[in-house]
């Protein structure tokens, strides 16, 4: 019963945080461009057209991703392959030097970062951490 409760409370704290953090960065600028910083919210909502654009907006499908992360959290190998593909997409924002910037369809130079895209990327580093407690949790427990 000991090794099962660590277990239900890692997986509990691990889906409220990174649950929380999502939620949070929602509310926030999440990236500036020459022309303007963009709301997490829009990005969210709208981001999904861009993906037949490719470019940086194929990172929109780190969320996915990380919804399916917490829906499997209770199988264990599911999650934790889709929080690592979370958080490499998430990270691959980063190699991008532009994006589409307005609904003409013009792209801008990404210029910097806000705490939007921090606590998006946190959110999926936190899943991927719980995954991997879980999952050395599960190891030792196969081990008796």
């Amino acid at each position: 019963m000991n090794n099962i409760q660590p277990g239900i409370k890692i997986k509990r704290a691990t889906l409220i945080v990174s649950m929380a953090l999502f939620v949070l960065s929602l509310t926030q600028k999440c990236f500036c461009t020459t022309n303007q910083c963009g709301d997490s919210i829009m990005v969210l909502l709208v981001g999904w057209m861009g993906l037949t654009t490719g470019g940086a907006a194929i990172t929109w499908l780190a969320n996915p991703f990380l919804w399916v992360s917490w829906i499997f959290i209770k199988k264990n190998s599911i999650s934790l392959v889709c929080s690592i593909v979370s958080l490499l997409i998430c990270l691959s924002f980063l190699l991008f030097k532009t994006i589409i910037d307005d609904e003409a369809g013009n792209y801008n130079k990404i210029v910097g970062y806000k705490m939007g895209y921090w606590l998006w990327m946190i959110s999926s580093l936190v899943m991927l951490t719980g995954n991997l407690f879980l999952n050395a949790l599960k190891q030792k427990s196969e081990r008796r």
